[in-house]
């Protein structure tokens, strides 16, 4: 059957995980497309000063298997660049022919001063989450050490990918909670620090469709406890979260006064943008995680949440999103793991007014001519109660913008429909 589809491969989820940690580079072992495109997406999405080199595998790489030129290009690598880490990725050519990377790592290991991982990540095995999944689990099992102490009041973020100011948001916000943060899985993250995540007290689900088997892995290993919220997306997601926080680290579930505060002058901030977005019809078009809460924050706003698409179910997705629409009494259409023409249909017949999604959405914000905010740039502010009032101004700058060009210079779909 023919889709247009809704999701990437593998490669691009291991990659993400592996460049969040600082000082790595990604070597894939592959041909150069593989490694050109995904270092051009991710540049799209966002800044981006990642290394991703590739062994540039040929036709007769294909035939006769290209083990020493991995061999070369891992030595050069540490040679030339000496970084912290090396993440050597398999690519559909080199999983399909199997070729033995663990041998070729295992040869050189005594010649290169870097840590080299390999994580399996042939594009077909897989979808991004897949390969979040997989670099995840690497990483726990081949970088994170016994500990040599336990931190009170201490967490991990599991399943953290964006960079951005989202996460340095979200430290001050744990700060004012009494709570240190320990270490990330793996955005913006050191190599001492992963080795260190075996210290936390608990661990916060960040991505709960990536995020469970790294924390399952940690709670086996190691004994830490973990607790999965809807993200802290908008006023009643935040708070859900933070109580979730404090719960699990056996704290009072209540928010301290300033923090309150907070949240108080949030909501009144909130009410006022509130009044020029009531009625809307919005679609929320995301990954799992985001899901929720971006439902539950447009209904915050005043707008009325008409479709919902899931790009990739997680492991509590649905009952997260069920939570949020019967609290709220919520009625959208929800489209789980779509291609991009069920969508599209989706939008049109519910008439939406806003488009809440990514870069990907672009055309159907061309094609049904209605005003799209990518809520998914690594640069937008999304968590906690302030960041719930920027989010908000945002959305409504960007639905007047859109009416203003559209009535002052008229609007022209690209697609001509």
């Amino acid at each position: 059957m023919a889709l247009v589809p809704y999701r990437t491969c593998k490669l691009f989820g291991a990659i993400r995980v592996v460049l969040g940690i600082r000082g790595s580079v990604v070597l894939v072992h592959g041909p150069r497309g593989c490694a050109y495109h995904i270092r051009y997406l991710l540049g799209v999405r966002g800044p981006f000063s990642g290394l991703i080199f590739t062994t540039e595998m040929n036709e007769r790489d294909v035939i006769f298997g290209a083990g020493d030129k991995l061999r070369n290009a891992i030595l050069q690598v540490d040679k030339e660049y000496s970084p912290e880490l090396i993440g050597v990725l398999t690519s559909c050519v080199s999983s399909i022919i199997g070729e033995d990377v663990d041998s070729v790592i295992r040869s050189v290991k005594d010649d290169v001063k870097s840590k080299v991982i390999f994580i399996p990540a042939g594009g077909f095995e897989g979808d991004h989450i897949d390969g979040y999944k997989e670099a995840l689990n690497v990483i726990v099992k081949e970088l994170v050490s016994e500990p040599e102490k336990k931190l009170e009041d201490s967490i991990n973020l599991v399943g953290l990918y964006r960079f951005g100011p989202d996460v340095e948001d979200l430290l001050q916000v744990f700060s004012k909670l009494g709570i240190s943060v320990n270490g990330i899985l793996t955005v913006d993250s050191s190599l001492d620090a992963l080795r260190k995540l075996s210290e936390a007290s608990l661990n916060v689900i960040m991505c709960e469709a990536s995020g469970f088997e790294a924390a399952h892995l940690m709670k086996k290993f190691y004994n830490i406890p973990y607790v999965y919220s809807t993200l802290p997306i908008g006023i009643t997601s935040t708070e859900r979260f933070l109580l979730k926080v404090l719960e699990g680290l056996g704290k009072e579930p209540r928010l301290p006064d300033p923090v309150e505060k907070e949240k108080r002058l949030a909501i009144e901030e909130i009410k006022k943008v509130a009044e020029h977005l009531r009625g809307l019809r919005v679609a929320i078009i995301s990954g799992s995680t985001r899901v929720a809460p971006l439902t539950e924050f447009v209904w915050e706003l005043g707008m009325e949440p008409v479709v919902v698409s899931i790009d990739r179910l997680g492991e509590v997705t649905l009952e997260l999103l069920d939570m949020v629409v019967k609290e709220h009494s919520l009625s959208p259409r929800v489209l789980k793991e779509p291609d991009f023409q069920e969508v599209l249909d989706a939008l049109r017949k519910e008439k939406v007014d806003l488009i809440l999604g990514g870069l990907y959405e672009r055309s159907l914000s061309y094609e049904l001519n209605v005003p799209l905010y990518d809520i998914m740039h690594s640069e937008e502010r999304t968590m906690g109660f302030k960041n719930a009032v920027t989010l908000s101004k945002n959305i409504l700058s960007n639905v007047k913008n859109w009416r203003h060009e559209s009535q002052v210079e008229g609007f022209r779909c690209r697609y001509g429909k």
